[in-house]
């Protein structure tokens, strides 16, 4: 079937009586138009389109054909697949780092329970502080009762030593250096990563959150852009960085060949 509409588009000069009409007309053609079972088809004009409201239509869910009367049962499973998933992830990541919490070495941690507590609490303040000198290390283990300060600095900087590399492999598998670590925790707070370093030494390195959390926080705090000694570093290693909108940095060159944000580039370099 064919439909053909005429419409006025120009009148002539009324002058001479009747006036000349010029038409124009359009058509379209309607080649097909039906309904079965509640779905209608028609072709108009070459172009075929098609509405139902048939419930044996499928429904398309993530290319996969369901059943109306199902989709709703069908996302709701998928919803609680993508949760499962996310639970499982979140307890495999929580298991790992309760497997490589493994506390300080036992021979440490016989010399810390032999030592006078407020001695090792104090030291950790000298620690945070800068302050923790040869002297300092000495009168630290004293409790001990050395004869000599020779004999008490040798015990007092292996506990250190010891202490220092359980520091690093933590460091490590939160995307640190040790050094860089325990610098931006003391840049981004230096009471709570004394009290992180605290937390840590008192339970003998079993618990390990709040550390692992302060050097998360000060990664974060590392990586903005107000750091100027930071990015500066970054363009010295031979980085190109900018500012995101949201205040921190994302960097680009060596082995980063896109943009890329602080965030991205902690979890590349974590080892965990």
């Amino acid at each position: 079937m064919t439909v053909q509409k005429f419409q006025v588009m120009q009148m002539g000069s009324q002058q001479d009586g009747e006036p000349t009409m010029h038409y124009q007309t359009t058509q379209s053609g309607v080649s097909s138009h039906k309904i079965v079972d509640g779905k209608q088809t028609s072709t108009t004009s070459g172009v075929t389109s098609v509405k139902t409201t048939s419930k044996e239509a499928g429904v398309m869910i993530g290319g996969v054909s369901i059943h109306p009367d199902e989709a709703e049962a069908f996302l709701k499973e998928i919803e609680d697949d993508q949760h499962k998933e996310e639970a499982d992830q979140q307890k495999a990541e929580e298991e790992q780092t309760e497997m490589e919490s493994k506390g300080f070495d036992e021979h440490i941690v016989l010399t810390l329970e032999d030592l006078d507590q407020g001695s090792v609490a104090n030291a950790v303040n000298q620690f945070t502080n800068g302050e923790l000198t040869d002297e300092n290390i000495a009168k630290a283990v004293s409790s001990l009762g050395f004869g000599d300060q020779e004999s008490a600095l040798e015990v007092g900087g292996n506990i250190l030593s010891s202490l220092s590399d359980s520091f690093a492999d933590i460091a490590e598998q939160e995307g640190f250096e040790s050094t860089t670590g325990w610098d931006a925790m003391l840049q981004w707070n230096k009471v709570e990563a004394g009290k992180a370093l605290h937390d840590w030494i008192n339970t003998r390195g079993q618990d390990d959150t709040r550390l692992r959390e302060a050097m998360r926080e000060a990664w974060n705090a590392y990586g903005k852009a107000s750091n100027a000694q930071r990015v500066e570093v970054m363009k010295e290693d031979g980085y190109e960085v900018r500012k995101t909108q949201g205040g921190g940095i994302a960097i680009k060159g060596n082995e980063f060949d896109d943009w890329t944000t602080w965030r991205e580039v902690r979890e590349s370099f974590k080892k965990i």
